[in-house]
């Protein structure tokens, strides 16, 4: 699949637009590989806002690393994690993005726990991926205390935008 017919499938302009961001955000790609998302999130928050892009592989950090940041797009900070060890601030991210990662998770549900701490107040986790892990995703996400407030069909695959239901909140890790 070429570049352009990837993007086609992959709508990025509208997965993004489906995680309500706002200019001057902090938020994260976790699991970002090359960095498919990271820049869209990088011209979407904007030069106040601020990108953490994080990944188990040495070889996606390097690419991280060498990506051409746009101009007016928020600086991208490069960080190397463990498996299961988002390696973000608590109380910190507007939004946290895991896109084609969840499933690859040990124990989803308690990386998503774990990833409440590190929400802002209102700050949201949004996950896309491949329509055959939805379910799994959204059971999930249930056991972990969210709630799904945006929901995204697109061909073959989806993206939902999580929010911590209050009773999870007043149970913050």
């Amino acid at each position: 699949m070429s570049a352009e017919e990837y993007d086609r499938w992959r709508q990025p302009e509208r997965v993004i637009a489906a995680l309500d961001l706002a200019a001057g955000q902090r938020v994260a790609d976790v699991g970002a590989g090359s960095g498919y998302f990271t820049l869209h999130l990088a011209r979407a928050v904007g030069p106040r806002g601020r990108v953490t892009a994080t990944d188990i592989d040495e070889r996606a950090v390097s690419a991280l690393r060498a990506l051409d940041r746009p101009a007016g797009a928020a600086p991208i900070e490069v960080r190397q994690v463990a498996p299961d060890d988002p390696g973000l601030e608590r109380g910190a991210y507007d939004r946290i993005l895991l896109a084609q990662v969840d499933h690859y998770l040990a124990d989803r549900v308690d990386y998503l726990r774990r990833l409440r701490g590190m929400l802002s107040p209102g700050g949201r986790v949004a996950v896309s991926n491949r329509v055959q892990h939805r379910s799994g995703l959204l059971r999930d996400a249930a056991a972990a205390g969210y709630a799904v407030v945006g929901d995204l069909d697109l061909p073959g695959q989806f993206a939902v935008l999580l929010a911590p239901e209050a009773s999870a909140l007043e149970a913050r890790p």
